[in-house]
């Protein structure tokens, strides 16, 4: 019997941020459609979340104010850590 495809990303995979999502902590900021690949996942369930490094073209398209606010407040604006749900795995 063959081996099911997870539809949970796991490190290295190339993931896609889903519509209508918010970088947490910048609610304002839409990500919807910014891709990352994954670093590490965490957690089980609903709460489970993926860390990630964004991809050159979703960092292009940051604007210079957020990175701005990231440096401000010691934060790496080329990661996120989002939840699990949040994401779709980009293939």
């Amino acid at each position: 019997m063959a081996k099911r495809r997870s539809s949970k990303p796991t490190a290295g995979q190339r993931v896609r941020v889903n519509d209508g999502v918010s970088m947490p902590e910048y609610p304002e900021l839409d990500i919807s459609g910014w891709t990352g690949v994954v670093m590490e996942t965490q957690g089980r369930g609903a709460t489970a979340k993926v860390i990630l490094n964004w991809s050159d073209e979703a960092l292009e398209s940051m604007s210079n104010e957020y990175r701005e606010m990231c440096d401000s407040q010691n934060m790496l604006y080329s990661m996120a850590c989002l939840l699990m749900n949040d994401v779709t795995i980009d293939e």
